[in-house]
């Protein structure tokens, strides 16, 4: 039974992810879809909540798996218009599975996530895990900082200082060399360090800069091709289908993630939980189109990716995070 303490969507929401294993592992099992039905006409509660948990779950293949190779737990329909939706086939091909190859298929389907990231780990040099920071001293002294699930490739030259960054986002504090620039490069956008402390990311569709002191002169982009210099406190983001936006932070506010937070000022919901999602093992479905293109100004902890959605949600009227597995956190609309 739910505790007292626990709201009626909270307990909608837990019988709900209990439900669909059961029927995961039960399809045909008639008494079990009485009991289920019954449930489901109980309280309102319980068939939103039914109904977003099962499309949840259905969404987590093509998602993550686009040639069908994750697990699909029922097929794609409005499950709130039938009393017990027919299982998928290949959730029917696990009937005979134990209770816990719901959470199995589960933590397989996040395993094919990271299948085509293989590739990019075996170019980089130097990559970080979920929530893991890394601090990496390169041969000629430039000190670099990994955010989480990134990764750099480094290619040091008689002329040049290289680096790739293949994912995420790094900060570099550079060992100053005129003779052998120091350039970084992400998404054909090139930073050349003119003396300085700075970050690269992967915004939303754009590479992001920010100056801490010196220099950097980034030039790149879609046609015409920007060319940007940016000073301390100055940043810039460089759109991968054009366009530049500049702007100024405090040093303070500059790569924060490496103090454990994440500051945004004026910045789409959905972006946010982009530059949240490397601090969660696991999937984060954003369900409210509405939701995601607000804009939002605050600081977040990046030590609780859970409870700053939360923070996220809760300063906006209607909208609620449910944790639907330890792998698997939705945010939508009550």
């Amino acid at each position: 039974m739910a505790r007292d303490a626990e709201s009626e969507e909270e307990r909608a929401a837990r019988d709900a992810t209990d439900w669909l294993i059961f029927l995961e592992d039960e399809p045909d099992d008639a008494a079990l879809r009485a009991r289920f039905a019954r449930w489901l006409s109980a309280h309102p509660a319980n068939r939103a909540a039914w109904t977003e948990t099962a499309r949840a779950y259905d969404l987590i293949g093509p998602a993550s798996a686009p040639d069908g190779a994750a697990v699909r737990v029922f097929e794609a329909r409005d499950v709130a218009d039938s009393v017990a939706p027919l299982p998928s086939r290949r959730a029917r091909a696990l009937r005979r599975l134990p209770a816990y190859g719901a959470a199995c298929a589960l933590a397989a389907c996040l395993a094919l996530v990271a299948v085509p990231r293989v590739t990019l780990w075996w170019q980089a040099d130097y990559a970080t895990g979920t929530g893991q920071e890394r601090s990496v001293r390169l041969a000629d002294g430039t000190d670099v900082a990994l955010g989480p699930g990134s990764a750099i490739a480094v290619r040091y030259s008689a002329g040049e200082r290289r680096v790739r960054l293949l994912k995420g986002r790094a900060f570099f504090e550079v060992t100053h060399d005129g003779a052998h620039p120091f350039v970084v490069e992400a998404h054909g956008v090139r930073t050349t360090d003119l003396g300085t402390g700075f970050e690269v990311a992967f915004g939303e569709g754009s590479t992001d800069i920010a100056v801490t002191h010196g220099a950097v002169r980034a030039e790149g982009g879609a046609a015409p091709p920007v060319s940007e210099r940016l000073e301390a406190g100055q940043w810039a983001r460089i759109g991968w289908s054009g366009g530049v936006q500049r702007g100024e932070a405090s040093e303070s506010e500059i790569a924060a993630w490496r103090r454990g937070q994440l500051i945004v000022s004026d910045r789409p919901v959905s972006e946010v939980v982009d530059q949240l999602r490397p601090y969660f093992s696991g999937i984060i479905i954003l369900a409210n189109a509405r939701f995601a293109a607000r804009h939002v100004t605050g600081v977040y902890d990046l030590r609780d990716p859970v409870g700053a959605l939360g923070a996220l949600a809760q300063a906006h009227e209607g909208m609620m995070v449910r944790r639907v597995t330890p792998w698997l956190v939705v945010i939508s609309s009550r």
